[in-house]
């Protein structure tokens, strides 16, 4: 059987539940071989990312440390650029040629995902694992992408260029709001891994 690899991309600035919760999830579906976890050096989107790439790689490793099969990479962190999806897979895709690649994403994500550099080249690399988040998000999906979506496992995993969107009652949470509770000294127990969160105060991260 062809080894599937799992890919969960972003800022994690800083890594919070509605991460690591999805991440268990997932790996709990048993659905991937491995997850790879790949944070951005910079955001391709232009968010404004807040902490050193170091801090937040050592705030990943500390909130995954409990979790199987799931391996952090720092390809991006090391190339030291604006993270484009398509040139990390791209690169994984010369690493793991027999491996079936699928990019884990959020429901908003798919919802901007034809506004992506290379959109369609991304498509023909791997295919899309969506979590459904609850959204005020009136533009759907976009109607080629909607002809791409799987009803089940089987035809999703078949090839690349697939979307399978899975249903969750998972945290909904942003990176910036934690951020902004940080700064306002508000309580962040049930949003932020309490190992995340002694780091984050050891550090004094996002206090400015």
């Amino acid at each position: 059987m062809i080894k599937r690899l799992g890919i969960f991309g972003g800022a994690f600035d800083p890594v919070h539940k509605g991460h690591t919760q999805s991440l268990k999830f997932i790996s709990d579906l048993k659905i991937f071989d491995e997850i790879q976890v790949i944070p951005n050096y910079a955001s391709p989107h232009n968010k404004d990312i807040q902490t050193d790439e170091k801090h937040r790689l050592k705030m990943l490793e500390v909130a995954l440390k409990e979790l199987e099969d799931i391996n952090l990479n720092d390809i991006e962190l090391k190339n030291k650029t604006k993270s484009y999806t398509y040139e990390t897979l791209k690169y994984l895709k010369s690493i793991y040629p027999e491996r079936h690649l699928s990019l884990i994403i959020g429901l908003d994500s798919l919802y901007s995902f034809t506004t992506w550099k290379n959109w369609e080249n991304i498509l023909s690399l791997c295919s899309l694992l969506v979590l459904e988040r609850k959204l005020n998000n009136r533009l759907g999906i976009n109607k080629e992408l909607e002809s791409k979506i799987s009803a089940d496992y089987d035809d999703f995993f078949s090839g690349h260029g697939k979307i399978l969107i899975l249903k969750n009652d998972l945290i909904n949470i942003s990176s910036t709001e934690v951020r902004m509770k940080i700064k306002n000294n508000e309580n962040l127990t049930d949003l932020v891994d309490d190992q995340v969160l002694k780091y984050i105060s050891n550090k004094s991260l996002y206090k400015i």
